[in-house]
C-alpha cells in the first residue's frame, strides 16, 4: 500500500487474511451443510450454467432434425417425424430437470443469503453498541474534565442510548403497514 510504513502495512495486510479466513469458513459451512442430495444436484447446476450446455444442446437438438429430416428424405425411414414428437418430450423432460435444479439451488442459495443477512444485522448491531457506548464515554469524559463547560447536549444523551432491536422492528411493521415513521422529517433548510 502506498502512503502506509510497513508496520500499517502489515496491520493492513493482518485485517485482510481475518476476513478472507472468515469468508473461508463460511464457503466450507456452506459446502459442508450440502447433503447427498444437494451435492449432486449442485454440480449439475454448475454445469447448466455454463454457455457450452446452452450451445451443446442446441447442436445435438439441431442435429436430431437434420438426421430425421434427412433419413426420410434418403430411407424414407426416421424414428421421429415432424413435428418430433420425441424430440418435444425429451426438451420438456429437460426443461423439468433444469427448473428442478434451479430451484433446489436457488433455494438454498436463499438459505445462505439469509444466514449472511443475520450476520451481516448481528456486525450492524454490535458496531451501533460500540457507537453509543463511544458517545457515553465522550459525555462522561467531557463531564469529568474541569476546562470543558458542563453543558446539556440533547443529541448527545439521545445517541448514547443503544437502540432497541424491538423499537426497529416495530418502526418497520408501521411503515409497511403504511403508517407514519417517528424519524423526523428531513430537513429543507440543510443543503447538500
Amino acid at each position: 500500500m502506498t502512503g502506509m510504513d510497513p508496520e500499517q502495512n502489515a496491520r493492513f495486510t493482518q485485517l485482510l487474511q481475518e476476513n478472507t479466513t472468515v469468508n473461508e469458513l463460511l464457503r466450507q459451512q456452506a459446502e459442508a451443510s450440502l447433503t447427498t442430495l444437494h451435492r449432486p444436484i449442485e454440480q449439475f447446476g454448475v454445469l447448466l450454467s455454463r454457455p457450452a450446455f446452452i450451445v451443446t444442446a442446441v447442436i445435438l437438438f439441431g442435429l436430431w432434425i437434420l438426421l430425421n429430416l434427412d433419413l426420410k428424405a434418403s430411407a424414407h425411414f426416421t424414428w421421429d417425424e415432424p413435428p418430433f414428437f420425441w424430440l418435444q418430450g425429451l426438451i420438456g423432460a429437460l426443461s423439468l430437470l433444469v427448473t428442478a435444479t434451479v430451484l433446489v439451488s436457488q433455494a438454498r442459495q436463499g438459505q445462505l443469503a439469509e444466514q449472511r443477512a443475520q450476520l451481516s444485522l448481528q456486525f450492524a448491531l454490535l458496531g451501533e453498541q460500540r457507537s453509543a457506548k463511544i458517545v457515553q464515554l465522550l459525555e462522561e469524559l467531557r463531564r469529568d474534565l474541569p476546562n470543558v463547560q458542563n453543558r446539556f447536549d440533547e443529541e448527545a444523551e439521545v445517541m448514547q442510548q443503544p437502540t432497541s432491536p424491538e423499537a426497529i422492528l416495530q418502526a418497520l411493521e408501521t411503515l409497511a403497514d403504511g403508517g407514519e415513521s417517528s424519524l423526523p422529517e428531513p430537513d429543507d433548510r440543510k443543503t447538500t
